[in-house]
């Protein structure tokens, strides 16, 4: 199995695993000393079981001789109490000298003796080997002791394990025990990464459509998957539906500034003249309104298309819708309409304002053509270029920089009012875009017309 990238810092999936890993460790050292806790506290009560039947066994056997000394109705000495120095001791003291275990190999266990190599256990009739008493070098004993009365005299039996006993086991638990943590630890930890990885994914899938928005493909957000994230989606539509309003109602304000300021000017730049403004003064105050309201114009422009306008329009919808109506205004001419339009092509435009800006440039087009129009678009980079040739007499090439000029008509035998392409070319600009007009060598006149590419919207249907 592949195991996932750790997430980068300073994001939520970093810190919920950098947290999640401190707490699973925290709890598998806590578990694993609980755990370490509970085998040494069962193998001690083990010893301790051992150890209180060995004494019970003592006390039902310890019996006085006719004597009055003390003596065992029989041997106790099995395995491990017989091997010299196991540290399996036991050993009945009070009156007189004490009973002790073959283990203790004569001395007691105040005094017990030091381990004799191998696993030693003394036979019958074996000569008693001298054994030296284990001084400081000794094993650690865990001892058990308890009280016996026989008629009126009292006895202690005491009982011991060595705690090597009572640790080794624990060791060896511990032992297994931490790799087993580890590894259970570093499943935790992978499976708090996955549970991360999964748990956000909404909210990364919620960051991919906000970034359609904003390219134009998507007008808004879809319902959440999460339902924690469904107030978030809601109240961005909310946002983005009352940003597009904005958005509309500005669009619709500097087109109105456009044409209820600029047609006005531009008429009356072309009224005044020698005659009737001898010094000139009236037609430099009329250029400097007009500079001033193109300046306000080129800083809305700048201000809208860096903000973004959210709107995606497919062009050949447009083109196709265009294309039908013209042709049939200009059916007497018999023009032949080329439409060579990509489906998969859509520009950030709103549809209305793609309509206007492509509806005076392919309406220029058809008046001017003989014969016939043609319609191409392509991508380069990230503009959208859509060209609109036409086989008529194009434009002297003195003239082609005043074309784009308020009420300035190329012909005064077509009809039109000179407003056509100079409309076009603000509502382009408007969108970070621009109209740019060539000569053909074959003749006619070549409008490329330059618009931001967005991603494809839904198919839009035709009107009639």
């Amino acid at each position: 199995m592949k195991i996932p990238a750790l997430p980068s810092r300073s994001t939520i999936s970093a810190r919920l695993l950098i947290f999640s890993t401190l707490f699973v460790t925290a709890a598998l050292v806590v578990a694993a000393v609980i755990l370490w806790l509970i085998v040494a506290a069962v193998v001690r009560e083990q010893i301790d079981q051992r150890l209180d039947t060995q004494i019970d066994a003592l006390r039902s056997t310890l019996v006085l001789n006719p004597e009055g000394v003390m003596a065992l109705g029989a041997s106790l000495d099995g395995p491990p109490f017989d091997r010299i120095g196991s540290g399996w001791y036991w050993q009945v003291t009070g009156d007189g000298a004490p009973i002790t275990s073959l283990s203790l190999g004569g001395r007691t266990i105040e005094s017990p003796p030091r381990p004799l190599p191998g696993r030693h256990r003394p036979s019958p009739g074996e000569p008693q080997q001298r054994v030296e008493p284990a001084g400081d070098g000794g094993m650690d004993l865990h001892i058990r002791t308890a009280q016996a009365r026989i008629g009126d005299r009292m006895f202690e039996i005491s009982a011991t394990a060595p705690q090597a006993a009572l640790n080794d086991p624990a060791r060896r638990a511990l032992f297994w025990l931490v790799p087993a943590m580890v590894v259970l630890g570093f499943s935790l930890v992978l499976g708090t990464l996955l549970q991360v990885r999964y748990g956000l994914r909404p909210l990364k899938k919620l960051s991919v459509d906000i970034a359609d928005i904003a390219e134009g493909s998507r007008e808004r957000l879809p319902e959440a998957d999460a339902e924690e994230l469904r107030p978030v989606t809601d109240e961005i539509n909310r946002l983005v539906a009352a940003n597009g309003q904005r958005l509309a109602e500005t669009r619709l304000h500097f087109a109105n500034l456009a044409h209820g300021l600029k047609t006005p000017v531009a008429s009356l730049s072309l009224a005044l003249d020698e005659r009737n403004d001898p010094d000139g003064e009236m037609r430099r105050l009329v250029e400097r309104i007009d500079a001033r309201i193109r300046h306000h114009l080129a800083r809305a422009r700048k201000t809208m298309s860096g903000a973004g306008m959210g709107a995606a329009t497919a062009l050949s919808a447009s083109v196709a819708d265009l294309v039908q109506i013209l042709s049939r205004i200009h059916a007497e001419r018999e023009l032949t309409l080329d439409v060579a339009v990509p489906d998969s092509i859509a520009v950030a435009c709103a549809a209305d304002d793609l309509d206007e800006i492509l509806g005076n440039l392919i309406d220029n087009a058809c008046k001017w053509a003989r014969t016939s129009v043609n319609i191409t678009a392509t991508v380069e980079g990230r503009m959208v270029v859509t060209r609109i040739e036409d086989d008529g007499p194009g434009i002297a090439e003195d003239r082609i920089a005043n074309a784009f000029l308020p009420g300035i008509r190329m012909d005064e035998t077509v009809q039109g009012d000179g407003f056509g392409l100079t409309i076009a070319r603000e509502v382009a600009e408007l969108y970070g875009g621009g109209i740019v007009l060539a000569n053909r060598p074959e003749g006619g006149l070549n409008v490329s017309l330059s618009l931001p590419r967005a991603m494809p919207p839904p198919a839009r249907s035709g009107r009639v």
